[in-house]
């Protein structure tokens, strides 16, 4: 008899699949990592592999969504139980959020930076689309219950702000690398080029926060 399984096993295969490349990617490179290593870490044969993922891309980029949607749904619920807020409350608040995401979400924040220019070469669109609307969905509810606790912001505004803290700290670490190639040093000193991911991308997500605060700020007086 066929080994059939059910949509909950093919889940936890899939997600044992995603695990063991993540695992990989906290210590490798994108490039570095082969779909046969990422068998080999799941304890799966190659070419089970393929049944749930085609291409190493739509494995990252899988994790990739998903690991924002649980991030956003981490915030939602400590947003929800905190108190109202100003916006200058706010702003030190995502700030305070923006050191947090990067000291301690640093594998996602990396895996982050390679969708756009790595990841959407070889990911499955119709696999993206469905994740991304869940995540979109995920990002309403979180920007929906932030502007429950800040007067005069809108769901649509406090969620868009996930999107500039993205971009600011993607486009920092894809400018970051200069003094390396393909993640090794390069044998120059080029400290113009060294990027402090951590301050330089709270202060310009600040310089955004408290311009578009201010902008507000003058918009309804």
């Amino acid at each position: 008899m066929a080994n059939i399984k059910t949509d909950a096993q093919k889940r936890a295969k899939a997600d044992q699949i995603a695990a063991a490349a993540w695992q990989l990617f906290e210590h490798h490179g994108f490039n570095d990592i082969s779909m046969a290593m990422i068998a080999e870490r799941a304890g799966v044969a190659k070419g089970t592999l393929f049944n749930y993922y085609e291409t190493k891309e739509n494995i990252f980029m899988t994790l990739l969504l998903t690991g924002y949607r649980t991030y956003f749904d981490q915030l939602t619920r400590q947003f929800d139980q905190g108190p109202r807020l100003t916006p200058d409350a706010l702003t030190a608040e995502l700030l305070r959020e923006t050191t947090q995401l990067i000291r301690q979400h640093g594998t996602l924040v990396r895996l982050n930076a390679l969708r756009g220019p790595v990841l959407e070469a070889r990911a499955d669109q119709a696999q993206t689309l469905a994740e991304r609307q869940a995540l979109y969905a995920t990002s309403h509810t979180l920007g929906a219950t932030i502007a429950a606790k800040v007067p005069g912001l809108t769901a649509h505004t406090a969620s868009h702000l996930f999107i500039v803290q993205s971009a600011v700290i993607s486009g920092l670490m894809n400018l970051a690398g200069l003094d390396e190639f393909n993640q090794h040093p390069l044998t120059v000193d080029f400290p113009d080029f060294q990027v402090d991911l951590e301050r330089e991308s709270c202060q310009l997500f600040g310089s955004y926060l408290t311009q578009l605060f201010k902008e507000d700020s003058h918009a309804t007086q």
